[in-house]
Order: structure tokens, then sequence, then C-alpha cells
């Protein structure tokens, strides 16, 4: 009985062994997977560019190894750039941390004793397993006083419905901050969306496009770069060109309804193309007509500039 019970414990022993070798070497084997990012974007409209004492865009998609732990930002200056005095910025965002991944979209202020100048704008993510990664991008400070004329305003918007009720006629929709018959701000099937955008302050080249959206889809582009043509109905598209001195972009033309060529394009409601330019796209799919909520308005971005500015009001339409 003795020599079979010692017999029986080989194989076992055997086991335990093997066990204890496969974790020893899966231990040594775990590779720590760091956070990697995409869809970064940073400064005036995507340009890596800021303006001291004004507004800077930062935007990242990231995905952690683990779970993040921190986003930073560092804008430090350059060893082989002259500055005209010392100066470094540093912004921690802690609120995503615990997430496997962000969507990190963040506005802030460059403060304004920041001097003039190239810097080096390093992203920083720390994942709660250790590792990190780091980026770092060219950027350049600039004063507000370099561009002194251009400054993209909203100087007049107003949305007027063409066909309504079949009749033919026009009437004033939206002017002036407000609906005209609150009780009546909707569109339906066989009518038509007409409006009228002034952009002021501009020189330069730009480009405005007017914007229908699906308000189910969650997309409110602020800017030319931030529009997802897979998730818009565009109404509009109008550019300018060489404004060598301060004028108005006016979204009208010689050829509309009742000679109204202070208006755009008109856009009917139930359409099977949009008036995207220079090629339609259909309506369909993601941005099939359907009944509910819209946001509608436009963007516009300078390209001479990088500046823009945008709009957007919301009504109901109705398919019938």
């Amino acid at each position: 009985m003795k020599n079979k019970v010692q017999i029986s414990l080989v194989p076992t022993l055997l086991l335990i062994l093997l066990f204890s070798s496969c974790n020893s070497n899966e231990d040594e084997d775990v590779v720590l997977v760091s956070p990697t990012v995409s869809e970064v974007e940073v400064g005036l409209f995507n340009s890596e560019l800021g303006v001291v004492g004004e507004d800077f865009h930062f935007n990242a998609e990231i995905l952690a190894g683990e779970l993040i732990e921190t986003v930073k930002i560092n804008i430090e200056q350059k060893s082989d750039e002259t500055y005209s005095n010392d100066w470094s910025f540093e912004i921690v965002w802690n609120k995503y941390s615990g997430v496997k991944n962000a969507k990190v979209h963040q506005h802030f202020d460059i403060p304004a004793d920041a001097p003039k100048g190239i810097y080096d704008f390093i992203l920083t993510i720390t994942d709660q397993n250790g590792t990190f990664l780091e980026e770092i991008t060219n950027i350049e400070l600039i004063d507000a006083a370099d561009f002194p004329e251009v400054n993209p305003y909203v100087k007049l918007f107003g949305v007027d419905k063409i066909d309504v009720n079949g009749t033919g006629g026009y009437y004033n929709f939206y002017s002036n901050g407000e609906f005209r018959n609150p009780e009546e701000a909707f569109f339906s099937t066989g009518e038509s969306i007409w409006s009228s955008v002034q952009i002021g302050e501009l020189k330069g080249d730009g480009i405005l496009y007017g914007l229908l959206i699906k308000k189910n889809q969650n997309h409110k582009p602020e800017s030319l770069e931030a529009i997802d043509f897979s998730k818009v109905i565009v109404t509009e598209v109008k550019e300018h060109a060489d404004f060598d001195e301060v004028r108005s972009l006016s979204n009208s033309y010689n050829t509309n309804f009742n000679n109204h060529n202070q208006y755009g394009v008109p856009l009917e409601i139930g359409a099977k193309e949009d008036n995207n330019f220079p090629d339609a796209t259909p309506i369909t799919g993601n941005i099939a007509w359907e009944t509910g909520t819209y946001y509608y308005g436009f963007v516009y971005y300078n390209y001479t500039y990088l500046k823009g500015t945008f709009h957007y009001i919301e009504f109901d339409i109705i398919i019938e």
C-alpha cells in the first residue's frame, strides 16, 4: 500500500511543478498595453495656432491600455527659439480618470502674459497600469493684433417658408432672434426652407455651409473640420475669394423666388438630394427625412485668417 501511494504522488507532483512553471512563465510574459490617441485637433480651428488672451481648442480620442489615470497638456518654450520672457503652461484633467476611452474636447484661454512664438504642445496620457503616452506638436502663439480687421460675426440670419400649404406664397418664419409664429414653428413636406445669411468683418477667402441636421444624430458642428457630412443635409454652399477690404458675405443669389435676391438657395422638405456643391448628396440612409426635431443653421470658416463662426436654431419637421 505504501509503494502504491508513493507511485501515485509522482504524477501529482509533476503536475504541480508544471502548473507552477506555467504560471511563472505567464507572469514573466505579461505585457502592459500603453494608451493610444487619435483624432487630435490642436489650436484655432485645428490650425496649430493660438491667440494670446483668447480661446484655444483641443480635441482627442483616447483609448487606455487599462484605464485612464490623467490627461495633461503642457506648452513649453523650445531651446532653439527666442522669447521676450520665460513662460510655460500646464493643465491636468482628472475628470477622465477610471474610464477606458474618452473623447476629450476642451477649450481654454491662452494667458494674456504668454509671449509670442513657436512652442512645444505636449500631450501626456497616464494609464492606471503604469504606462504613459507622450505626443509633441508644434504650435505658434500670436497676438490678436495680427488679425486686426477680421472678426467673423453673424450680421443677419433669417428664415422664410416657400410654397406654404401649396399656395405658392412665402412668409417670414424666423427673424431678429425669434420665430414669428411660435405655434407654427415647423416645416412640412412640400414646403421649402429659404434663408438669408450675412457674415460681417471678412477679408481674404472663406466658405459657408448651410446645414440641416436631425437632432437625434447628436451632431452640431461649430467649425468646418467638425462637420460630419454623413450626418448633415447641406442646404447651400457659398464661397468668397480675394476680399481685399473688410466686407460682408451674403448667401444671396440673383435668381431666387419672387426676385428676392437677398436670399440663398431654397431646399424643399422631402427633396431627394441636398444642395451640396459641386456634387449633391442623396438624402437617404443616415440623413433620410423623418418626422422630428432638426437643427438648422450654418458654419462659416475663413481660410486666410483661420477664423470662423456658426449659428443654429431648431424646429420640427413633419414628414407626411
